[in-house]
């Protein structure tokens, strides 16, 4: 047989080795993320070190090198990175053959969060400085990752509490039959039998541990005036029942992430345990601005439709920031009951494609002309309908709303009468004698210049650029990352967890930019960053 032959046995001495360095590749990755690392300010992560007492200690650039290294080749665990520094030479090449054991780095990984908080940040600046990051345009989106809790383990607050006395009960129930059992003769008892009465103590111990927890997030809850979820997952009680993008719903956790357009790169990111995270929004921006040391907000931003709130328009006006996210509305150029004059009747071949809804009335769906068909008069406060009558204000109301904040709708409403003998009424009225009315947001007037804005061709150009910046951090987490449920619980630990994640999410996009410039490298960026100038000349 004539098959290849063993080029060195594995007992074989060797009067010269081969050196580590040579085991690697001259263009692998891992150099290039060792020169980033280096290129990257520890001195806080340092400052929180004894360099004094005991032995000294691995530096924080290998460890975090390690977690960020690991998730580029997809390994997340612990150990699993553990097993990686022993048998894989690009891990001990990136570490210079450092043994670093999981506990080590699971400590590390959970105990340097607000340092975490600048590194994401810091792989930016390069980007800055290389001119990919130019903080001009932002893109603001969210997601749902799973939390370490099941799908099924989550109870009522009327449950919780019910739980909460069963097994008080249960608690008083078994520590008397322990202090019983201590009594008895060990003849009559047995080893056996006293064992058994600890474990039941030990477990109804644990479940109220749980049920406790998930009743102080339901306390806390009512304390700051906040809707309380009508189930509360009992493992990680500080997650939240949500939909899941893949449908159904399961405890979840939505973290926020806010990308630079023109790079890709990530400039914020904060994880929330709340449905909607529209609320969010600017505080993203406003952190932006903090970290990176703008003078003003940037530019536009982009979003999805969800962040097209009032509150949210109304603020970006106020702030000078070019908001870019459409709105769930008819657009105004089609829509027949925007017309010249509004006390004019649309004329009668355009009444069909007036914009409608389905609506359900006593139990039968049909449809309904919808709000878009009534135009806002701002001149006269009042609404004018397809046929060009008249709604007048007829009051405010206060609604509060499941973040804290309340929202002022004004209602205008109809006369009956007017109403009776409409040709629209059978599609307008919900039932008759009742005259129809439409309520008016507070921030309206700029939901109204906002939808008109997204309906230009150049705004739907630009809004354009969202969707992969935008959707690309998820992607790459959850599929590349293979991260669809975090691996720790509470909102401080997960929210560590999608820093890291960041993380790794700028570092890789960081090579990939770096891999494919084409030109030279800026001068200031040479200057700031030289270890980074071999691989963009």
């Amino acid at each position: 047989m004539n098959f290849a032959e063993v080029k060195q046995s594995r007992d074989q001495q060797v009067l010269f080795p081969e050196r580590l360095d040579e085991a690697v590749d001259v263009d692998h990755d891992v150099r290039l993320v060792d020169k980033i690392l280096h290129s990257i300010d520890f001195t806080a992560w340092e400052a929180k070190y004894d360099l004094v007492k005991g032995q000294p200690p691995i530096h924080p650039r290998v460890i975090a090198g390690v977690i960020l290294y690991g998730l580029l080749c997809r390994i997340s665990s612990s150990r699993a990175l553990e097993e990686a520094l022993q048998v894989r030479l690009d891990f001990r090449w990136l570490t210079q053959s450092r043994r670093i054991d999981h506990s080590t780095i699971c400590k590390f990984r959970i105990g340097n969060a607000d340092e975490l908080k600048r590194l994401y940040v810091q792989f930016a600046m390069i980007g800055i400085e290389y001119e990919w990051v130019r903080m001009t345009s932002l893109g603001f989106d969210g997601t749902r990752i799973r939390a370490n809790n099941s799908r099924r383990a989550s109870r009522t607050p009327e449950r919780l509490r019910q739980l909460k006395k069963e097994l008080e009960l249960a608690y008083e129930r078994h520590d008397q039959q322990a202090r019983e059992a201590d009594k008895q003769d060990q003849e009559r008892f047995g080893e056996q039998d006293s064992n058994r009465v600890d474990a039941d103590i030990d477990d109804v111990k644990r479940k109220l541990a749980k049920v406790n927890a998930a009743l102080e997030q339901v306390e806390l809850l009512e304390e700051n005036g906040k809707t309380v979820p009508k189930r509360i997952p009992l493992t990680d009680p500080e997650s939240r029942m949500m939909p899941n993008k893949t449908g159904g719903h399961a405890p979840n956790f939505t973290p926020a992430t806010t990308v630079d357009i023109d790079s890709g790169m990530i400039v914020d990111s904060a994880v929330l345990n709340v449905v909607n995270e529209d609320n969010e929004m600017l505080n993203a921006v406003g952190r932006v601005q903090e970290n990176f040391g703008l003078p003003s907000p940037p530019g536009k931003l982009l979003a999805d439709g969800l962040m097209a709130t009032g509150d949210n328009i109304s603020q970006c006006n106020e702030q000078g920031i070019d908001l870019y996210a459409p709105l769930k509305t008819v657009d105004p150029t089609t829509n027949p009951a925007v017309r010249t004059s509004l006390t004019e009747p649309v004329a009668e071949e355009d009444r069909d494609r007036l914009p409608q809804i389905n609506v359900t009335v006593d139990g039968v769906k049909r449809q309904q002309l919808s709000k878009d068909a009534f135009v806002y008069d701002a001149a006269g406060n009042c609404y004018r309908c397809p046929m060009g009558e008249r709604l007048s204000y007829r009051g405010s109301t206060q609604e509060k709303r499941s973040s804290g904040k309340s929202r002022t709708r004004d209602r205008y409403r109809a006369d009956a009468e007017t109403c009776s003998g409409c040709p629209l009424a059978d599609v307008c009225l919900r039932k008759p004698g009742i005259g129809r009315q439409v309520t008016h947001e507070q921030h309206e007037q700029q939901r109204v210049a906002h939808a008109k804005k997204m309906a230009t061709d150049e705004a739907k150009e630009i809004y354009k650029t969202r969707q992969h910046a935008g959707e690309r951090p998820f992607a790459m987490m959850k599929w590349f990352f293979r991260m669809d449920q975090f691996l720790t619980r509470g909102l401080d630990r997960v929210s560590q967890e999608y820093d890291w994640l960041s993380a790794g999410f700028n570092l890789h996009r960081l090579l990939s930019l770096i891999r494919h410039s084409t030109g030279p490298p800026p001068p200031k960026a040479i200057a700031l960053y030289p270890s980074l100038s071999p691989f963009l000349n």
